[in-house]
């Protein structure tokens, strides 16, 4: 009998991801546009992900059990600002566990479909071309090379020979009649260069650091909070003191210097 695996629970991140009102596009970017990405990456130089994401993942319980009582409803740290800290908490997980990040995953998503279909393309335009070939060997030849060299190369050369010899009437006949008419070269024309955008963008996304914004905006959003919950425990709220790693302590300094200090 198969061994059951056994699942890993959820992180405080995830759960309230899921219990928490779900943010509108509109104030999502709201949230975002507090800070600048220029601003959260220099705050990402401050602290260490792993310790940013532990602060983050107590703090979001603490807060989420506060902001569900009625007394509280005061507090300056709406739910749906507690949402907005928990997607970056659960970005932030993925970062600090090796995961690529979502847009790097769309983008690489996006460059192995458009290399799929130019991989494709290549091999249909080779098969049907050598149709036209023939006993011409200069045909035959100038066809061998062509398809040379990676797939985007090979497609272009491809594209390009295909369109010189349909400006033959009897090739472009023929070439018709082989499925090669101007529709196909014009597709292929446009998955070379959409193959050539799309690998351009995996290599723009490789250049870029592999923590930042997003452990600096955690950092900034939970600035955020802990002046909240100050506030609120200076206006007589019954909200819990927010306690801080020691290695955030220069980043979280709390007014007054001594509360809500932790020894972590």
């Amino acid at each position: 009998m198969a061994r059951r695996t056994r699942e890993v629970p959820l992180s405080a991140a995830k759960k309230l991801s899921r219990q928490l009102p779900k943010l509108s596009p509109l104030l999502r970017e709201g949230f975002r546009s507090l800070w600048s990405d220029k601003q959260c990456d220099a705050w990402s130089r401050r602290a260490k992900p792993a310790d940013v994401l532990r602060q983050a993942q107590e703090w979001l319980t603490i807060a989420a059990t506060a902001l569900s009582k009625e007394d509280c409803a005061d507090v300056p740290y709406s739910k749906q600002r507690l949402a907005w800290l928990a997607e970056l908490t659960v970005a932030l997980e993925g970062e600090v566990a090796g995961a690529p990040r979502p847009d790097v995953v769309t983008i690489r998503q996006a460059r192995d479909a458009a290399f799929d279909e130019s991989r494709q393309l290549r091999a249909r335009l080779r098969s049907r071309m050598e149709l036209l070939v023939g006993g011409d060997e200069e045909r035959g030849a100038a066809l061998a090379i062509a398809n040379k060299g990676d797939v985007m190369t090979a497609l272009a050369h491809l594209v390009e020979l295909l369109g010189r010899w349909r400006r033959d009437a009897r090739l472009r006949l023929l070439a018709d009649e082989a499925g090669l008419d101007e529709s196909m070269l014009l597709r292929a024309e446009g998955s070379g260069k959409l193959l050539e955008d799309a690998e351009l963008q995996v290599v723009s996304v490789a250049t870029l650091p592999a923590h930042a914004p997003v452990g600096g905006r955690v950092l900034r959003e939970l600035r955020a909070l802990q002046l909240a919950f100050t506030a609120a425990r200076e206006e007589g709220l019954k909200v819990p003191a927010l306690k801080v790693l020691k290695p955030l302590q220069p980043e979280l300094p709390l007014p007054h210097g001594g509360e809500g200090r932790g020894e972590g």
